[in-house]
């Protein structure tokens, strides 16, 4: 059966090839190709619209190389910004066939950073370890902690941290499509590292292959892997998930199986035991409407103390996009409710306890 994994510039899916690592660093203590198939889902890749710039703050780029490996990176540091003030950082993960560069511009992550005087990095996959530069989310090599991708953002996010003056209990990670697939890896390989999660059109922890295209694995099962993989590390964790219910990239299905392995996966982060403590079903549905724009519905989910845990965003209508997103990128569905500012402000309240 072909299979299509995550494309971002035009809806090619593919796997990696990914080498398994040295451990992280003092500071966050604690190969073999599969062959899946390509699939094409979208038209040709559009053209990469000019770099622009945001607000005054300064864009760079960089190249992280220690035990962890390899890992290039985008760095947008606001104009705001002053040493000794501890600020945010949120890690973007673009997905297949994007840069990190290409996923700036989409998601406008950056210009949000300015406005709210966030730090915000992009890795960026090695062309030369997958040719459409997908995350390796669904891989073993690239599921663990000290190993593989997982590795090597945490790494550059630990780097980062130590560089600029990071507020520890305000880091964050989003992606869209592989790269909120991978959000999910990270949430489960460093849950030491990073507050909440943002999950775009993206996929379970331990989703496999068939999330493009099909459906993730059980997700009773795959939220009982990311406890264990969060092993004494483990918290409850704060997400928040975006999906257009006319998605046929990645099938709204997979929204509803992230949002029930994460549900799980806090349950038994909480006390330990799976008894409900983390209920299932949502505390609260609103409706929402963008002017001239898509309708879309929010469900909020508890934890055991009432506290908002969750959110799940359907965005009806919506294909395979980053709602809101830079009309001028592939990807975007600018009718949509702004997900950069969404996800945002979940973060924002949502820091490390």
């Amino acid at each position: 059966m072909a299979v299509a994994i995550f494309e971002e510039t035009d809806g090619v899916m593919q796997e990696c090839n990914i080498e398994r690592t040295e451990a992280l660093g003092a500071r966050r203590n604690g190969v073999t190709r599969l062959g899946i198939a390509v699939a094409v889902v979208f038209a040709a890749a559009a053209a990469l619209a000019p770099a622009a710039t945001a607000g005054t703050g300064a864009l760079t780029s960089g190249d992280y190389t220690g035990a962890a490996g390899n890992q290039h990176y985008e760095l947008y540091i606001p104009s705001t910004y002053k040493a000794g003030t501890a600020v945010p950082l949120v890690v973007a993960l673009h997905g297949c066939t994007q840069t990190a560069d290409q996923f700036r511009l989409l998601s406008r992550w950056d210009t949000l950073a300015e406005a709210k005087g966030f730090i915000v990095v992009f890795p960026q996959q090695d062309p030369n370890a997958n040719q459409l530069k997908c995350w390796d989310f669904y891989q073993d090599g690239s599921m663990h902690r000290s190993a593989g991708e997982p590795a090597r953002i945490a790494a550059v996010t630990s780097m980062i941290e130590q560089k600029y003056s990071v507020d520890p209990h305000r880091v964050y990670a989003a992606g869209l499509s592989a790269g909120g697939a991978m959000a999910s890896v990270m949430a489960a390989t460093y849950p030491d590292l990073f507050a909440a999660i943002g999950i775009g059109s993206g996929c379970e922890y331990a989703a496999t292959a068939t999330c493009a295209g099909y459906k993730s694995a059980d997700p009773a099962q795959a939220a009982q892997q990311a406890y264990k993989e969060m092993g004494a590390h483990a918290h409850p964790m704060p997400f928040i998930a975006f999906e257009g219910d006319a998605d046929t990239t990645v099938p709204p299905v997979n929204a509803d199986q992230l949002v029930q392995q994460w549900l799980t996966t806090d349950d038994l982060a909480d006390d330990g035991t799976l008894n409900g403590s983390v209920p299932s079903a949502p505390a609260n549905t609103t409706q929402g409407q963008v002017q001239g724009g898509r309708s879309y519905t929010i469900r909020t989910y508890g934890n055991h103390n009432h506290a908002e845990l969750a959110q799940y965003w359907t965005v009806h209508g919506m294909n395979h996009a980053w709602s809101g997103g830079n009309p001028s990128q592939s990807y975007a569905d600018p009718s949509g409710p702004d997900e950069t500012a969404a996800m945002y402000a979940f973060f924002a309240s949502h820091p490390a306890r």
